[in-house]
């Protein structure tokens, strides 16, 4: 989907969110029924489904020797196996592991359902399969709508399930980018925790060393550990201020959010490694710059961490915080800004 059909899907569903009163209809919805009649169905009625041609409710799905188990609704797009399975449960309780797995094991014996939704009506919580284990869900929703405390990088998210521009490949691609990048804290500790011996030669090549032996690899190593990586963080730091000569102190938090957003730009097949190289950061007294050919004119986003906002373009986006999940929502911004100033 092209980012001008995008932003108008975008704006037409951020004005029938604006005008449905849901909490009149989450007052109503004090049982599983009352929560499908006046607050699942119509939610699925405003991203444009059909009850009569794209779902229905009390699917079968047989579970090994338990059979005639039902999903409470399930979207096939006229079709007679389902891409969609969605557990559902009263507006009145939060949504729990236990909701997960009950919708997991639909899933695991219903092998065409690619996506997974549970939902109390109010909340809206989607999984796919897991890349390492495609017969199961991943653990943890990839896109989380809730209908009393969205942004409007939750509806572009939303947009994807857009009923008439609906495409499967798209959105299991953009969970799986989530997915991924999720993992970048986890690979960072795991390969300073435990150091491959590519690494440890990389270091001893910037020693100055001339021959690795098995000892000097060992000594090496071993100096690696948190007092040393400590040191290390410190001495970045001081660097910093020194060669921003005002003072300023580039947060750890900071440095986080610009290998997060440098990690979704180096995704991207639009983005070469060689114009990734000519990305860095640039730290200014109430803000945090990345920027092109290390100009400051030549900014692809700011931050204002302190106030929880990106700017993009000129344009600003209210942040949930600086995890993947959320910097995320902002990737097709991100990209499109990065290309733009790597072509100046």
């Amino acid at each position: 989907m092209d980012n001008k059909r995008l932003k108008q899907i975008t704006n037409q569903l951020s004005k029938i969110l604006q005008n449905w009163d849901f909490d009149k209809a989450i007052s109503f919805s004090t049982d599983e029924t009352q929560t499908r009649d006046f607050l699942i169905e119509p939610f699925f009625e405003l991203l444009d489904y059909s009850k009569m041609d794209d779902y229905l409710h009390e699917y079968i799905a047989d579970m090994g020797t338990k059979r005639g188990r039902r999903v409470d609704m399930a979207i096939s797009f006229g079709k007679s196996e389902p891409t969609i399975l969605i557990e559902c449960k009263k507006a009145t309780i939060n949504l729990t592991d236990n909701h997960f797995r009950q919708l997991n094991e639909y899933c695991l014996y219903t092998e065409t359902a690619k996506i997974g939704i549970v939902t109390n009506g109010i909340v809206y919580d989607f999984y796919t399969r897991s890349t390492d284990n495609n017969v199961i869900l991943n653990e943890t929703p990839f896109f989380t709508f809730n209908l009393t405390n969205y942004t409007d990088a939750d509806i572009e998210k939303l947009a994807l399930f857009y009923r008439p521009t609906f495409d499967i490949n798209s959105v299991i691609q953009e969970a799986e980018d989530v997915y991924f990048l999720e993992k970048f804290d986890n690979a960072l500790f795991e390969t300073l925790s435990n150091p491959a011996d590519d690494f440890i030669k990389l270091i001893h090549k910037k020693m100055g060393g001339k021959r690795l032996t098995e000892n000097v690899l060992n000594q090496i190593y071993g100096l690696i550990n948190s007092n040393s990586l400590k040191a290390v963080v410190d001495k970045i730091v001081l660097k910093e201020i020194s060669d921003s000569n005002s003072g300023i102190i580039t947060t750890a938090e900071e440095i986080k959010v610009y290998n997060i957003i440098k990690t979704i730009l180096g995704m991207s097949s639009k983005i070469k490694d060689t114009e990734l190289s000519r990305i860095s950061y640039r730290d200014f007294k109430g803000s945090f710059a990345i920027i092109v050919d290390e100009s400051s004119r030549k900014k692809i986003c700011s931050l204002l961490l302190h106030k929880n906002i990106i700017e993009i373009n000129k344009e600003t986006f209210d942040l949930k915080g600086t995890n993947t999940t959320s910097l995320i929502d902002y990737k097709k911004e991100l990209i499109a800004s990065a290309l733009k100033v790597l072509s100046e």
